[in-house]
């Protein structure tokens, strides 16, 4: 069966955020980290990964994924899905879907906390693209003290360092004509975030 992502959180910042004896990277902070340039200044970085090369730890999350991991101090967090979509065959009652924002300690892997968000009714029917990518495929962005995430039909949504909701806000609830799904991941501009989701607000 065609998996777009895997239910584990494998370690590539081993030469990155916590090698030994090496500084500690820059935050990457958002998608595609500093400026959104998805360019790294740091040098000795690995090039290659298996399960017994370049591999500090990996840790099981709640379900599947697409959105990629953020780093900001000592700390990863990455959004996954469960609940629902989680098999083609058979995907199940889309009301049992349930977003996640995990927060995990770089130096080692464990799991600081892990929030739960249950969806906004009604979702998109898990078919067409979103058997592609699912309904984690945004990317979370901090300011080092707040998390914001992107949720689709459920909204933006604001956490503290400790997973606690901030607020949570709608940005829209409409289907996109093209029934791809949300994934649009969110930008920091000066002290807000911003999102450009067009098609599931049509104004």
């Amino acid at each position: 069966m065609k998996r777009y992502t895997a239910t584990w959180m494998v370690v590539w910042m081993v030469t990155w955020a916590v090698s030994a004896g090496s500084t500690p990277a820059a935050d990457w902070a958002g998608f595609r980290g500093p400026g959104a340039g998805g360019v790294s200044d740091q040098t000795g970085l690995a090039l290659t990964w298996s399960e017994t090369e370049n591999l500090a730890w990996k840790t099981p999350l709640p379900g599947p994924g697409s959105s990629s991991p953020i780093v900001f101090g000592d700390r990863v967090y990455v959004t996954c899905y469960s609940g629902y979509g989680l098999d083609p065959n058979e995907p199940g009652d889309p009301n049992d879907l349930v977003r996640h924002l995990v927060c995990i300690r770089a130096a080692d892997g464990k799991l600081l906390w892990d929030t739960a968000v249950r969806a906004t009714q009604p979702e998109d029917l898990y078919r067409g693209m979103l058997r592609e990518h699912g309904y984690a495929s945004q990317t979370p962005v901090t300011d080092g003290q707040r998390v914001f995430t992107f949720f689709g039909k459920t909204g933006v949504l604001a956490f503290d360092p400790n997973g606690r909701q901030l607020w949570q806000t709608s940005v829209g609830a409409d289907t996109d004509q093209k029934r791809w799904g949300a994934a649009t991941s969110l930008a920091l501009y000066k002290h807000g975030a911003l999102t450009c989701e067009v098609q599931h607000s049509r104004l």
